[in-house]
């Protein structure tokens, strides 16, 4: 059975964020797409069973083009996957058309860094992926992609910090 997709019509905007990350972090980004869309965040389904057939290129820049923003899930398996920088360049022309406010990166705690590209951009280090299903991790997000307001994904990273 295929998920249902979700979405909404905000002006041009058809989604509420538009999530990049490797193959390999699939279910854990499916787990916070569900929990993001709980919460009444429509987020694009860049692995939808209904797109098999549409190159993943023109998933990517659909998706970036028809969401108000951004959350890229930076892991080794999205730095080495063949589309990585297809995806980043897609996203820095939104951000270029737009503000660099429709970034978010959230950077995976098994990378040693961050790549150049994205070194200029605000960065959230994730301390583990337990973070990611945390109560106040999903609050902070949510509040971040509806409002856009980075004090709360800093908060968020204070209280992570402090509870492990």
């Amino acid at each position: 059975m295929n998920p249902v997709v979700l979405t909404g019509q905000n002006g041009p905007f058809k989604y509420d964020v538009y999530m990049g990350f490797g193959l390999c972090d699939l279910p854990k980004m499916q787990l916070l797409q569900e929990k993001l869309e709980q919460h009444g965040i429509v987020c694009f389904p860049k692995y939808n069973m209904a797109n098999r057939k549409v190159l993943v290129k023109s998933v990517v820049k659909e998706g970036i083009a028809r969401s108000r923003k951004c959350l890229l899930y930076v892991s080794q398996s999205f730095v080495s996957d063949e589309h990585y920088a297809n995806e980043v360049a897609e996203v820095q022309i939104k951000i270029r058309r737009f503000s660099r406010d429709m970034l978010i990166v959230l950077k995976d705690p098994d990378l040693a860094a961050v790549p150049h590209e994205l070194r200029d951009f605000k960065v959230f280090p994730v301390d583990n992926v337990a973070a990611l299903e945390s109560r106040e991790f999903l609050h902070d997000l949510v509040m971040a992609l509806k409002q856009g307001r980075w004090i709360f994904l800093l908060h968020c990273y204070f209280i992570a910090l402090l509870l492990f």
